[in-house]
Parts: structure tokens; sequence; C-alpha cells
């Protein structure tokens, strides 16, 4: 059986063969700062990254998306390894997020501060001790 050349047409609310793959999205619209924070981690990028004109910690439906770490250095020609902290403070509604580089290959080892950014939380942040 050949093989057609032509790519397959995508619908954005079905992936993998789901329905309404956006709902996550959908809900955020309509109950803003439900969330307010989404950690991922993206390997093959680096700090400085923009790709679609997005960088590495955006703001949409009131919730901050921050990509936190790419711990690798072989995955690919824009892989670097670097990693976030999150400093949050009690009864604050900001948390700071700074920039970690595990080697030397993008810029100097440490923390990058040009990546440094302070965002605001929907509420205050409140330490709830652990059983």
């Amino acid at each position: 059986k050949s093989k057609s050349n032509t790519p397959p047409q995508f619908d954005a609310d079905v992936v993998d063969g789901v329905e309404d793959a956006q709902c996550f999205e959908k809900y955020l619209a309509k109950h803003p700062s439900a969330s307010a924070i989404w950690l991922g981690a993206h390997t093959h990028t680096h700090p400085d990254d923009t790709y679609g004109g997005k960088s590495h910690i955006e703001t949409r439906w009131g919730c901050h998306f921050v990509n936190v770490s790419a711990l690798t250095r072989y995955h690919g020609r824009t892989c670097f390894p670097m990693s976030r902290r999150l400093t949050f403070t009690e009864g604050c509604d900001q948390v700071t997020i700074e920039c970690y580089l595990h080697s030397d290959k993008f810029k100097q080892t440490g923390w990058y501060s040009d990546k440094t950014k302070t965002l605001k939380l929907p509420r205050p942040f409140v330490r709830h001790p652990v059983s």
C-alpha cells in the first residue's frame, strides 16, 4: 500500500481522535484565573526562544503558562539545560520566576537575570502546612 504525500488535515478541536481537545482552553476562557499557573517543560529550546511569537512565560485567560525546564543537552541543536525557580511570598499576590542555565553553551552558567520575571497572581499566596 502506498502512502500519500498529502499532509493530514487537522481539526483544532480534535487531537488523537478526541473531540473538543481544547476543552481546557475553553474552560479558562469562561473562568479567567481559575488556574493561576500552568507549569510545563519543553526540551528542545533555549531561554530566549520566541518561536511562534511566544516566550517561555506567557499569560492567557488569567493563567500564567511557564516552561520551567529543559534538562537536556543532546536532544537537538537548540538544547540548553536550564531550569526555573519560582519564589512565592506568604500573603503576596506576586511570584518571581528566575532562569538558571546549567551549562555555558548558551550563556554563562548560572542565573540568567535577563529572563527574571515577576507575575501578578489572581490572589495572595497562602502556604498550607503539610500534615
